[in-house]
């Protein structure tokens, strides 16, 4: 091997040889057991961060280790580049809203745009290793995928699953659509509680509290709670509000007693309790909002047109030239915000296509027992989502980038007309139906002009992998699938709706296991994001500065479900073991020339050194299996690190070193120098298959520069994983540990004294008397050329001795 290692050349010749030999493909005609990968697509939204990274290794390690374990590896990667998040991304990218572009160019935009963005993701990913299957590469725009999606749509609207309804409906005005209720966080917001006069109609005032004034237009009831001993003989009567108008004072147990001032004015639409209410006591709409947000209907010209935020400062200006602002409390409360652009929303009746899941809550919490999830205390999170489901989900969008819902109107009848299932996928909007009812012209037909949320489409992700219903469908060779891996923010969207999907598709699970991985957070421990610009160094520029394996390697230290700040300091471990893993294998090949490769060593041929270093790769192979398999990563990496590290290069090699070659010191030199060849050749070698699912590049390259010459196989990823089979040892273990622990404590004290002394470890030692029990003693006498090796001292003294005891002379 070269004297340095140049990482960007290595890693460039590793990937163009993975591709140019299909490494990682999936085999359709193989007899090996299928272990597939759900991956979410990222969604085509901004350049990718340090988070993503983190998120696709860890899934990228277990893909890796399953494909050396035996299995057939379904892994493919995809692209969420339809919806509202990559609308906004070319939004940005133009300097254009969509509303002010035609359709048509605004789409042809949204694919130049993101077919470029498409390309950094890919380039990217490579760059870091990711050993997916490129020929199962999807976009959820292309073709294909909408017609996966419209034959979904269709398929549930036959079993009466979706439905269209003109209902109150979540809606961002800067976005200009409908959302559902997944796509809302709370954030924390300044305002004022104003205590309002309403009036009873014989002039007696009742006080409301209210954060939304600019509403009491759409003000529809007055409520209080019925065991309210200060308002229950008011049930029934008539109050005017602050506007005059005249409402029915009614009575809701769910009305807070100590809340406010224990009285509420209901209004279409201020908040979820206000849909309950009007759903309840059948109380009439008095819509004051238009779909952008603005005050509409109000009955006063100069609030009409309107913002809320400017219509509530000036109905607050004229509530209080008549007096009727009593009071106003500076409060901070939470306010649900669009996720996308942290709009605060509104409610807003619109007809929208929904998806039934309140009616089958108990069933989809049922089916998530059936699946596995890591860190298993994840499933609560998932349970009370499921649990505080309040509505249907909206699955329309009133934007232009999407998956058409394949969905004509009869104009005559106001009938659905839906497509042949050949005619998929079909934009209702640009082509011209194939057929038309009786009586009906072209002009009788009207579009839908709604397209579909994109995590309509990005659920079915199982279903895309599998080409669902399309002639090459390899439903029955990846269902269900095995794993999905995904970050903890989306169980309660796409998560959850997969498992919906999956239900009413199949009537089963979509997977087994759930692997669940933190956010990666800037380093004040804030969330990465794009308002805050907190990101640093893009994945691009850690890969240049410090090697794929190294920022590999610092993605496999965080934990499962937990967030973890990202420092790019400690990227540097990973660097050193790197550099580490590649001096320790030239010295093993420089002292592996003469050794032949063939010979197979007896237990009894081998040196007890040897057997110990074995055992211990067996050993460390075997447990990190059991953590790989539970998907714990991190601690596959912390065992291999301590074998590694400690067992191999500070205490194997240093003892055998002089065995290799300085055949003075050993009496039976030849034997005991054929021994350790062997044994660094298959210590070695397991090193390396066990490190390779997190270090692909550099293991590749020692690989290929010692062992591919030997075996014949092509890539150290298409070699099967060790597991406890290194070498095979019969012996009892028990004694080769208890004095090889006597051997270490022995290179420990040593070692210790020259420090506490400051003398140079490879000083060398005048005489070291050992006192130990005479089983001990009796064992390291045979061990004499090697601790006198390792600690180089010119003579050792065994005595026997009730306690171990060690005698150091200079």
């Amino acid at each position: 091997m070269a004297n340095k290692y140049n990482h960007l050349e290595s890693e460039a010749k590793r990937k163009g040889y993975w591709e140019e030999n299909n490494i990682y493909a999936y085999d359709a005609n193989s007899s090996k057991p299928v272990y597939s990968i759900d991956t979410p697509p990222p969604t085509v939204s901004w350049k990718i961060h340090i988070g993503h990274i983190f998120s696709y290794t860890q899934a990228e390690v277990i893909a890796r280790f399953k494909r050396m374990s035996g299995c057939n590896v379904f892994y493919p990667f995809g692209f969420d580049d339809n919806g509202l998040p990559t609308e906004r991304l070319v939004e940005k990218e133009i300097g254009k809203k969509w509303s002010e572009m035609p359709r048509k160019e605004f789409i042809a935009e949204c694919l130049r745009v993101t077919k470029g963005y498409r390309e950094q993701f890919k380039d990217l990913r490579k760059s870091v290793g990711v050993s997916a299957d490129r020929s199962l590469e999807y976009s959820t725009i292309s073709p294909l995928v909408q017609r996966i999606s419209q034959r979904s749509f269709l398929d549930l609207l036959s079993k009466k699953t979706i439905y269209k309804k003109n209902f109150p409906a979540l809606r961002c005005p800067e976005c200009q659509t409908s959302v559902a209720q997944a796509e809302v966080e709370d954030k924390e917001f300044d305002s004022t509680f104003y205590d309002l006069q309403f009036t009873l109609e014989d002039g007696t005032p009742v006080i409301i509290a209210t954060t939304r004034p600019e509403l009491l237009p759409a003000c529809v009831a007055v409520f209080v709670n019925p065991e309210d001993e200060r308002y229950k003989n008011l049930i029934g009567k008539d109050i005017i509000t602050p506007l005059g108008k005249k409402v029915k004072i009614l009575a809701d147990e769910k009305v807070g007693i100590e809340k406010g001032t224990g009285v509420v004015m209901c209004c279409t639409y201020g908040d979820e309790t206000d849909m309950y209410r009007v759903q309840t006591y059948k109380l009439p709409d008095c819509i004051v909002l238009d779909t952008t947000g603005r005050l509409i209907n109000t009955g006063d010209a100069e609030l009409d047109g309107l913002t809320t935020r400017q219509g509530r400062k000036l109905i607050v200006e004229k509530l209080k030239a008549k007096g009727l602002v009593l009071k106003e409390l500076p409060i901070s409360h939470a306010v649900g915000c669009h996720e996308r652009c942290g709009t605060p929303m509104e409610i807003i009746p619109t007809a929208q296509w929904f998806i039934n899941v309140l009616d089958h809550k108990q069933k989809f919490l049922d089916n998530a027992n059936s699946i596995k999830r890591y860190p298993e205390y994840m499933k609560k999170r998932y349970d009370e989502r499921v649990e505080n489901l309040k509505w249907d989900r909206c699955i329309s969008r009133q934007r232009f980038y999407g998956i058409p819902i394949p969905v004509r109107y009869s104009k005559k009848t106001g009938e659905v007309i839906l497509p042949d299932a050949d005619q998929l996928p079909v934009d209702p909007i640009n082509d011209r139906p194939k057929t038309l009812p009786e009586w009906h012209t072209i002009d009788d037909i009207t579009p839908e002009m709604d397209v579909l949320d994109t995590r309509a489409t990005s659920s079915l992700t199982p279903l895309i992998n599998a080409r669902r219903g399309e002639p090459d469908d390899r439903s029955d060779k990846i269902f269900p699938m095995n794993l999905r891996p995904q970050a903890h923010d989306i169980i309660r969207t796409r998560a959850f709706y997969t498992i919906v999907k999956w239900e009413y598709h199949m009537n089963t699970i979509p997977r087994t296991d759930v692997m669940i991985s933190g956010h990666v957070l800037a380093s004040k421990w804030e969330k990465i994001s794009k308002s805050k610009n907190n990101a640093g160094k893009e994945p691009g520029e850690l890969i240049k500065d410090h090697s794929a394996d190294a920022v590999r390697y610092r993605t496999c230290s965080a934990s499962l479900g937990k967030n973890t700040a990202f420092e790019e300091g400690e990227i540097q471990n990973g660097k050193k073991l790197v550099t580490k893993l590649r001096n320790a294998s030239n010295f093993v090949f420089m002292n592996l020339q003469d050794f032949d490769q063939k010979i197979a060593l007896t237990e009894d041929k081998l040196c007890p050194i040897d057997i110990w270093v074995l055992a211990q790769a067996n050993k460390t192979s075997q447990e990190m299996v059991k953590h790989l398999n539970n998907y714990e990563f991190g601690l596959a990496r912390i065992e291999f690190e301590k074998f590694f590290r400690h067992d191999f290069c500070d205490n194997y090699l240093e003892i055998v070193k002089d065995k290799i070659y300085k055949a003075e010191k050993y009496p039976n030199w030849s034997a005991e120098k054929l021994s350790a060849q062997y044994t660094l050749y298959h210590t070695l070698f397991a090193i390396i298959k066990m490190i390779a699912p997190i270090l692909p590049f550099i293991t590749e390259e020692l690989y290929q520069t010692y062992y591919s010459q030997v075996l014949g196989e092509k890539s150290v990823h298409t070699l099967a994983y060790p597991n406890n089979d290194v070498f095979a040892i019969k012996q009892s273990l028990e004694p080769v540990y208890k004095n090889m622990d006597t051997v270490f404590q022995i290179i420990e004290k040593v070692r210790g004294y020259k420090t506490d002394s400051k003398l140079w470890l490879g000083t060398e030692l005048k005489q070291i008397t050992i006192s130990w029990e005479k089983s001990v003693i009796d064992w390291l006498a045979s061990f004499t050329n090697d601790l006198k090796s390792v600690t180089r001292s010119n003579e050792i003294i065994f005595q026997e001795a009730g306690e171990f005891n060690i005698e150091i002379i200079i």
